[in-house]
């Protein structure tokens, strides 16, 4: 996320006191409401020309974001008047690049149709022009990361003859690169821009409408109040209200910046540190992406890779789900002990009224209107408008405020519209990659690379494609992410022997956790100063609370039954899977967070007994897992208790 994007994002365009700049940024929601009311009335009652669509969500995403996040905004030209002035004539020379290269794209588009495409000087020159513009608009909106990759790809894609070894390819010419790039179906407009425009978008509208009718603080409250009798209640609260909200949202560092405001000051409350607070919450809002039924959306665009019903895909992902926030549950669980922290003070607990259960239907109904859609046959985009229809007239009914104020659905569209805007510039940038990977070959080279590592050991091969997932991840949303490392390393794992869905989910799961992996760690950059911690101690404790997440892709990958759908399912091996995967839940989370549930703080000789016997039951081999389930029962039940417990005082946070 950028600086700008987060400035305006925080700040009321009404705020802004250049008063051109102001008025940029109410053009530009003018148009992101605009980009929202098209997404739901296309999906209600129209189909468009391919090419037009593709186009023109890009070219309009564009203007969007020239306009909403305008030059002029950025902290050194405000400083100054001249550069201020640079910024403005930045902003409408990007916008005429735009314009520009769409002339000459709808100019040739017939012959992209039949095939007799012939690239001339003109239209090349437009496409690049197009091409540049947006690279410094996607810079504008996600950082550097991207566009560095991307670049990255480009020039390995021009200097093919020069590469040695297994690098080397036949190259490109200018012509070739900016044909399969720009004017052909295959780069910046091809299939993932059309499945993301079409069958995505409008859940970024869902979660938006949803934030605004008040189902967010609807959840919070319930949670609290359910929560509040365990130990390290509000934490536990910030899960389950980051998780469903994770979920809705392509962003992690969106999801932190919206539900971390309101999370991280009640974990912090209740007695734990700041570097602690801001680590559950990007813990819980990454793995709200991995969550079904929605998954950020990445769901369906996996659906659509593997060649699945959708519903099948969402109940592949329910137990490895579940299986990472029971691990995330344990390591707070275990937290709250280690420090003493006692359940909420019950003169403090929220006192659940028949309407705090009504309003729970703000965030319930909608998703349940949105899953009966699915299973009843029709599309993703259908299920999706579905949901936006549901949660409006939810809101509506159960919230006077959003019924005094019809405002709120038109901030909502409005942020929906530019947070699409967002995804679908991320989403031609790597349109621009998979066009150089197509052109050279590379995904096969490296898929043939790690097959044959993975004829000899296919643990070296998942962690080989571990790593690139993410490093490839760092940096970016979920779904270009995952965009990426499945056209580049899914391949690779399918060659090697994984069962296909496993290998997407595995990587999907790496390409969401690049958000807490050091050094970029981005969604920890986002939490830290919400929490005032430091954003590296944050992401080192992310990654130790995450610890069964980052290992469930192993596990599945090994015991594919865990996913329930697969070809070789086997109700023998899902038991044993369920049976080793609580005993290292149980192990990790007391040996990480170093203390346990009848034994108090453990010491370390105690701690790294449970540590290798979780590491034990990660073992796929009964003769590894099959006795660390024993030992596991052993320790945790019949450990002799130690002569003083050594508990520290349980101290009930009063909440002020």
């Amino acid at each position: 996320m950028s600086a700008t994007e987060d400035m305006v994002s925080r700040r009321a365009a009404s705020s802004i006191a250049d008063p051109l700049a102001r008025a940029s940024v109410y053009l530009g929601q003018l148009l992101a409401l605009a980009l929202s009311l098209t997404i739901i009335i296309v999906i209600a009652f129209f189909t468009l020309d391919e090419a037009v669509s593709r186009f023109g969500v890009i070219a309009l995403s564009a203007i969007i974001v020239t306009l909403t996040q305008p030059a002029a905004l950025n902290s050194l030209m405000a400083r100054y008047g001249a550069l201020r002035v640079a910024g403005r004539l930045f902003d409408l020379a990007l916008i005429a690049m735009v314009i520009w290269s769409g002339v000459w794209f709808f100019r040739v588009k017939e012959q992209l149709y039949s095939g007799f495409y012939m690239g001339t000087p003109e239209n090349i020159l437009a496409g690049a022009l197009g091409m540049i513009a947006l690279a410094l608009l996607t810079v504008r909106a996600w950082g550097w990361s991207l566009v560095v990759l991307a670049g990255l790809f480009v020039a390995f894609g021009f200097a093919g003859r020069d590469l040695p070894g297994i690098l080397r390819h036949f190259g490109m010419s200018l012509e070739g690169f900016m044909q399969i790039t720009w004017y052909s179906f295959d780069g910046v407009f091809g299939r993932a821009t059309g499945l993301i425009a079409d069958q995505v978008l409008i859940f970024l509208i869902f979660g938006a409408l949803l934030e605004r009718t008040g189902a967010g603080a609807s959840l919070i409250h319930i949670a609290t109040a359910l929560t509040a009798r365990i130990r390290g209640g509000s934490a536990h609260a910030a899960i389950v209200a980051s998780g469903v909200f994770g979920m809705m949202s392509g962003s992690v560092a969106a999801n932190i910046a919206g539900t971390g405001v309101f999370t991280i000051p009640m974990i912090k409350k209740q007695g734990f540190s700041a570097n602690f607070a801001g680590a559950v919450e990007t813990s819980a809002s990454s793995g709200g992406q991995l969550t079904p039924p929605i998954m950020a959306a990445a769901v369906f665009v996996m659906a659509d890779f593997v060649g699945m019903p959708l519903g099948l895909v969402i109940l592949a992902a329910a137990l490895p789900a579940l299986f990472k926030y029971l691990g995330l549950f344990a390591q707070v669980y275990a937290e709250a002990i280690r420090l003493g922290i006692a359940p909420m003070d019950p003169a403090d607990v929220p006192r659940l009224t028949p309407r705090d259960w009504l309003n729970s239907a703000l965030v319930f109904v909608p998703i349940v209107a949105l899953v009966i859609t699915f299973i009843a046959g029709f599309s993703p985009a259908m299920a999706g408008l579905v949901g936006v229809l549901t949660a409006l007239v939810m809101g509506i009914l159960l919230n006077p405020d959003f019924r005094r104020d019809p405002f709120r659905i038109v901030q909502a569209l409005i942020t929906g519209g530019i947070s699409s805007a967002q995804i679908m510039l991320a989403v031609a940038m790597i349109g621009v990659i998979l066009g150089v990977i197509n052109e050279t070959g590379v995904a096969i080279r490296f898929a043939s690379a790690v097959s044959a590592l993975g004829q000899d050991s296919l643990f070296l091969a998942l962690v080989l494609a571990m790593c690139g997932a993410l490093v490839l991840g760092m940096g970016l949303p979920t779904l270009p992410a995952y965009l990426i490392i499945a056209i580049m390393i899914v391949p690779a794992l399918v060659r090697s022997g994984v069962e296909p869905l496993a290998a997407h989910m595995f990587v999907l799961y790496f390409a969401v956790y690049s958000s807490i992996m050091p050094p970029i760690a981005y969604g920890c950059y986002v939490a830290a100063p919400i929490a005032g911690g430091h954003p590296l101690a944050t992401a080192v404790i992310a990654l130790r609370i995450s610890v069964v997440g980052l290992l469930v892709p192993y596990v599945f990958v090994f015991s594919p039954s865990l996913l329930l759908i697969v070809d070789s399912f086997d109700w023998m091996e899902l038991a044993g899977t369920v049976l080793r995967m609580l005993a290292m839940i149980w192990m990790f989370g007391s040996g990480f967070g170093g203390a346990d549930p009848r034994l108090g703080p453990l010491r370390w000789p105690q701690r790294l007994l449970r540590m290798a016997i979780g590491l034990a039951a990660v073992m796929p081999d009964p003769v590894f897992w099959l006795p660390a389930v024993v030992a596991s029962v052993a320790v945790g039940l019949f450990w002799p208790r130690p002569a003083t417990q050594g508990v520290p005082t349980m101290i009930h946070n009063r909440e002020k």
